[in-house]
């Protein structure tokens, strides 16, 4: 009798193929998911600050004087969001003079979970608000 040789169909090649495209796939696929993730707290981070930057143009408004009041305002506004304003972040700037703006910018420098781009560890975010004072 002749025996004969068992048919290799190439699984295991295939097996270590599929193996790898999944790797390159998840890694992918969890670098998108953290890209939309920390996209996420940008726009929560930047409407933080907006806010912020609101309140303390509208405390400006009626306190054009209260330079050091304007500030707590901002910080008081962003309290409990996990971003801490303090003086460094708040510029005013203002003629103090009835029926002219009063301009409040806040800044925050966001720092990234993931980094898509390399060297890019924190994206700087600013808000300008203006309102008359009255």
């Amino acid at each position: 009798m002749h025996r004969q040789e068992p048919r290799r169909s190439g699984t295991g090649y295939q097996q270590g193929q599929n193996l790898v495209e999944f790797a390159l796939s998840l890694a992918l696929l969890v670098l998108i998911i953290l890209g939309i993730f920390d996209l996420g707290r940008v726009f929560n981070a930047y409407i933080i600050i907006t806010n912020a930057a609101r309140e303390g143009a509208y405390y400006g408004a009626m306190h054009p004087e209260d330079a050091a009041g304007i500030v707590v305002r901002v910080g008081q506004e962003a309290q409990g969001s996990g971003i801490a304003l303090t003086s460094a972040n708040v510029t005013v700037s203002t003629s103090g003079v009835k029926g002219t703006p009063i301009r409040v910018t806040v800044h925050h420098d966001f720092a990234l979970f993931s980094s898509v781009l390399p060297g890019i560890q924190t994206i700087r975010l600013r808000r300008s608000v203006e309102m008359v004072i009255y």
